[in-house]
């Protein structure tokens, strides 16, 4: 009973869960630093592309916690398509340009699919080669390992 109690004391002491305004400010600055090293890359790179990066990096060697963005990524991604709506807008006021060259954004929206479509299968194929994902083995094989 003792034991149980150490456990769940550890596991609260380990899960502490932050205020909205940290959370946010956590990615905030994540922000903030995607800004600048985008300022200074020599070659055009969205902020936004190189914040999930230091971000991912941050949880992955544990600078930050998930525990410091959780809340806010959350809510984020529960509102993602409201946040796509300036993208939109955007593109729509975009529209005079993109309409010099239709044939050439076909075009790319062909390739850019292919290749897509070509890298997950390849990459599918890799994870399933290497035996990451265990592969269903029939009922006849099954049986004959029983044995």
């Amino acid at each position: 009973m003792e034991a149980n109690k150490q456990q769940h004391a550890a596991q609260t002491q380990h899960s502490k869960t932050y205020n909205f305004f940290h959370q946010a400010l956590v990615i905030a600055i994540i922000m903030l630093i995607s800004n600048i090293i985008e300022s200074f890359m020599p070659i055009p790179m969205p902020a936004s592309v190189i914040g999930l990066v230091l971000l991912f990096i941050a949880l992955c060697t544990g600078i930050i916690k998930l525990g410091q963005v959780e809340k806010v990524g959350t809510t984020l991604t529960n509102n993602i398509g409201f946040l796509f709506v300036p993208a939109g807008v955007s593109v729509i006021n975009s529209l005079g340009i993109l309409s010099t060259s239709p044939i050439l954004i076909v075009l790319l929206i062909i390739i850019s699919t292919l290749l897509l479509l070509l890298c997950t299968g390849f990459f599918a194929q890799m994870l399933i080669t290497k035996s990451f994902i265990p592969r269903k083995r029939p009922q006849k094989q099954l049986a004959e390992d029983k044995l």
